[in-house]
């Protein structure tokens, strides 16, 4: 039961990942952004259409990276909620893992009690039952 319901949640899953992105999956651009500070903040720059966008960066994570290009996804009507096209910020959100693992734990107790304990009756025709003896065409 575990392994079936774990396989189906998975596979639901990754199904509704592509279709759930903000930038769209399937209608986004992806673009080569340059990786710089201005000021304090450690930015992306890309431009679209002569018009210059600029992506907040962690500065922990990119401090190493000045200079060096990275992809951003976005969509041509909204340039400025771009993305960078990675695994985790893009793909793996996190309050979204959280929210399905919380989903998945709830859907999981809920399956193990109620196989966990049948009913009596249930229970005593089950182990009533006799398979009836016949042949290999009747």
């Amino acid at each position: 039961m575990i392994k079936s319901a774990t396989i189906l949640f998975l596979s639901l899953f990754f199904i509704y990942l592509p279709f759930s992105r903000t930038p769209d999956y399937f209608d986004s651009e992806i673009t080569p952004a340059l990786i710089e500070q201005r000021g304090d903040q450690m930015v992306a720059s890309f431009s679209e259409e002569g018009k210059t966008y600029l992506l907040r960066l962690p500065k922990e994570h990119y401090k190493t990276q000045l200079g060096q290009r990275v992809d951003i996804r976005y969509e041509l009507n909204q340039p400025e909620h771009a993305k960078i096209n990675q695994a985790w910020g893009y793909w793996w959100v996190p309050s979204e893992l959280g929210f399905a693992l919380g989903i998945f734990v709830v859907l999981m107790g809920v399956a193990y009690a109620t196989t966990n304990r049948p009913d009596p009756d249930s229970l005593k025709e089950q182990l009533d039952y006799k398979k009836k003896n016949s042949t290999k065409y009747s």
